[in-house]
């Protein structure tokens, strides 16, 4: 069973999974007459326009989608965020689908920068979406005229978000930043033996202490809701106004949901009140993924080395702030 983010030619597979789990369990709840009017509104293109304003994802069994979800924000709002669309085929039900959906939705980054989460639920969902904290919006436990349930839940998220660390951080970052580039290190060959200064294996407390105490580099953070730490970079102003950007990275349980990029925003911001004109940083060259990923972000590849002591190409690239 795998979770993953919908894709355009999954549109008919999905309205096909939304009817079929209308027409057996929400029936059950609701007038069949009514349930095809629901059934009128889940086609194909009525997903994909879904699919464009929230982030949606469909469980698959094999090749078979089996589940769907979708978050996005609630009427445009910053701070509020909307669940939708939850669906899990009948024969599927019980068996941790819609738990591993819920789940998925809840580390999403519309629902990391709520403070406050509205479902509009079916009588059919409704006990089911209270098992994970959601409750009868304003304590009214009334239908309304659309005859959903609305479900909300509040979040404090005081600790959430890129902040300054500390001294005390220091040893948490070390963890965030070996387990980040040990998935590079895993997927290109890197070991500590034939790249024992690649950034997975390098990095200690004591180089970090030395950066903040020494250096006096600015060290910045991506905290969850709990106040663990799931992202991290780091700066150092260098000569004719340029600043270089090191270690940016993200645990890899909590990739995909725009973390990578509000660092990377973060830090261009930060560099700029620096009085920077220029990010620089290195990547490994062969990692056109990642290449991609900063292009798409506004950087540019300037150039390239080889070293010795890397086995690997050191790609260069630079974003003018």
């Amino acid at each position: 069973m795998n979770i993953r983010r919908f894709e355009a030619k999954d549109a008919d597979a999905v309205s096909a999974l939304v009817i079929n789990t209308i027409r057996i369990s929400n029936v059950k709840d609701y007038p069949a007459e009514s349930m095809e009017e629901w059934v009128k509104i889940m086609q194909p293109q009525n997903i994909l326009e879904r699919a464009g304003w929230t982030h949606f994802y469909v469980v698959e069994d094999g090749d078979k989608i089996i589940g769907c979800g979708s978050i996005g924000p609630f009427w445009g709002k910053e701070d509020e965020s909307g669940l939708f669309t939850i669906f899990v085929l009948p024969e599927y039900q019980g068996k941790g689908v819609g738990r591993l959906i819920m789940e998925t939705l809840e580390k999403d980054e519309y629902f990391l920068r709520a403070k406050r989460i509205e479902i509009p639920s079916s009588i059919t969902g409704c006990q089911f979406y209270r098992k994970f904290g959601y409750d009868y919006k304003n304590g009214i436990a009334e239908l309304d005229e659309e005859n959903l349930y609305r479900l909300e839940k509040f979040r404090d998220i005081g600790k959430y978000g890129i902040k300054k660390i500390d001294r005390n951080d220091i040893p948490e970052c070390v963890k965030v930043i070996k387990e980040s580039f040990m998935t590079v290190a895993a997927e290109f060959g890197f070991t500590a033996e034939n790249a024992p200064r690649f950034v997975a294996f390098s990095t200690t407390d004591e180089k970090l202490f030395s950066q903040l105490d020494n250096e006096h580099r600015p060290m910045y953070a991506y905290f969850s809701e709990d106040g663990k730490i799931i992202g991290y970079y780091s700066l150092q102003k260098l000569e004719n106004n340029e600043c270089e950007l090191n270690n940016l990275c993200v645990l890899p349980n909590y990739r995909h949901n725009n973390i990578g990029s509000k660092l990377f925003s973060h830090a261009c911001k930060k560099a700029k009140a620096m009085a920077c004109v220029k990010m620089v940083f290195g990547i490994v060259e062969e990692n056109l993924k990642l290449r991609k990923w900063y292009e798409k972000n506004g950087a540019v590849h300037v150039g390239t080395k080889k070293f010795d002591f890397f086995p690997f190409t050191c790609g260069y690239m630079e974003k003018s702030l």
